[in-house]
């Protein structure tokens, strides 16, 4: 049998354990949450790691390229982004989800089929540490404009620094250029 039909046929357990294993990462209160509720309005977190291990499971199945994952990435990197985690744990759910594949398939996968997923998966690794990083980085642009916009504003409230007349400048360049 091949690789993707044992993956097919054990999708549903794969599916199961991955999100048990990512949720598992979680501090002990919200993992009883997440598991729990699989609402997308009342719990978008566990609803979203789900959908999202479906899709990136979905997608190995389906032997699609790699450009094709970026979405589902993406969607549980933008959460991990903002949270508590270190890059490490951010995007280690990538290698839960390959231990859940490799308990499910591993008595009765081709062992070359095998070592040729496992390491399609590790690339998926590579992947979410860019996407991982892109996040982070908004996230401290952001954190830096609004230092910045506050300190500007302090600034100006008690009268140590003015706005520069635009106008003003521009006649001072032009009279230096002179």
């Amino acid at each position: 049998m091949s690789i993707n039909n044992l993956l097919s046929k054990k999708r549903n357990n794969i599916v199961s354990k991955a999100f048990d294993l990512i949720i598992s990462t979680y501090p002990e209160q919200s993992r009883i949450f997440l598991k729990t509720k699989s609402n997308r309005f009342s719990n978008p977190i566990g609803y979203n790691t789900n959908q999202t291990i479906e899709q990136i499971i979905d997608n190995i199945i389906a032997d699609e390229e790699l450009g094709s994952f970026l979405l589902p990435l993406e969607n549980i990197i933008q959460i991990r982004a903002v949270q508590d985690f270190t890059p490490s744990q951010a995007i280690g759910f990538i290698f839960l989800i390959k231990k859940a594949i490799y308990t499910e398939i591993h008595k009765e996968a081709n062992s070359n089929e095998l070592m040729e997923l496992m390491s399609r998966i590790d690339s998926l690794a590579l992947i979410a540490f860019d996407i991982f990083m892109k996040y982070r980085e908004r996230i401290y642009d952001i954190k830096a404009k609004e230092l910045i916009d506050r300190t500007w504003w302090i600034l100006k409230k008690w009268n140590i620094v003015s706005e520069i007349d635009e106008n003003l400048l521009e006649t001072k360049q032009k009279n230096k250029e002179r």
